[in-house]
């Protein structure tokens, strides 16, 4: 069995986007109705189980070391578009904070040159869908096209949850991109708070220079709460880490000569086990 795990830089980067574009487009025979921990087990056996997590990204290393059937989307957005994003079940308030930013790139940095991992920016996603796609079946040729990315709208049928997520299901939009400049004072607060980020733009190509910066000369920043809280706590990112190495253990046994049903029970033991420790 294949898995693909999508994973973010933070909420409201695209993660359930790319996933249900590749239910409705790729032939994908097992995936989860919204979000599920990569220590979920597949409820049956399948060809291709896809499932996504955006904070898994901060568990993912060791995984990918001992699963050579393991694939990982890693979405990368524009800080500045994520810190300004809203969300249906809120839409009185900003969604996120820089926090998870500064905390997730850091991973998905170091796990750049790892040929499984594979880097979809947000922004490539919804201006360019289908070159997206061709791109992923590259990096994943066992993957079986049955329509474009671009029609994507036109096949989805998603959770209550994802469509909820999504804000509806319509034809892919760019409109998020670069919605920061309306949102200037939300900016201004955050780097307050947070600290820049500009070097970061710089590296990911979101900016060539500081000049970004002179866009927020004379804002008021907007310090006002976020949904979810401004700084992680520390049972909260030890609770992101959960299962981190726990989970490989079903995998290493997988080397060993064991009989298909055994090798099946062993892994639910521990994928439960993982997803409480």
């Amino acid at each position: 069995m294949i898995r693909i795990h999508v994973v973010g830089c933070g909420p409201l980067t695209g993660t359930t986007l790319i996933t249900k574009m590749m239910i409705a487009c790729f032939d994908i025979d097992l995936c989860t109705s919204h979000e599920n921990s990569i220590y979920v087990y597949p409820p049956r056996l399948a060809n291709i189980f896809l499932t996504k997590m955006p904070q898994n990204l901060l568990v993912i290393e060791p995984l990918l070391r001992v699963m050579p059937n393991l694939y990982v989307i890693y979405m990368l957005r524009d800080p500045r578009d994520m810190i300004v994003s809203k969300h249906s079940m809120d839409k009185d308030r900003y969604w996120a904070s820089l926090t998870y930013w500064k905390t997730y790139t850091p991973y998905g940095r170091k796990l750049q040159p790892h040929p499984r991992f594979i880097t979809i920016r947000y922004e490539d996603l919804v201006t360019q869908p289908d070159v997206v796609q061709e791109y992923l079946m590259k990096k994943m040729p066992f993957l079986v096209k049955r329509d474009l990315f671009s029609k994507y709208h036109e096949l989805a049928h998603p959770s209550e949850q994802s469509e909820d997520a999504l804000g509806g299901i319509r034809p892919i939009s760019s409109s998020g991109i670069g919605n920061w400049r309306e949102h200037l004072p939300r900016v201004a607060g955050q780097l307050q708070i947070h600290g820049s980020i500009t070097n970061d733009l710089i590296d990911y190509g979101y900016e060539k220079d500081g000049t970004w910066e002179k866009e927020l000369e004379r804002i008021e920043p907007d310090r006002t709460a976020s949904h979810w809280p401004e700084h992680f706590t520390k049972a909260g990112l030890k609770r992101r880490k959960r299962g981190k190495y726990f989970g490989i253990v079903p995998d290493m046994l997988g080397h060993y000569r064991l009989t298909r049903p055994v090798r099946w029970m062993i892994n639910v033991l521990f994928w439960k086990l993982s997803a409480l420790l």
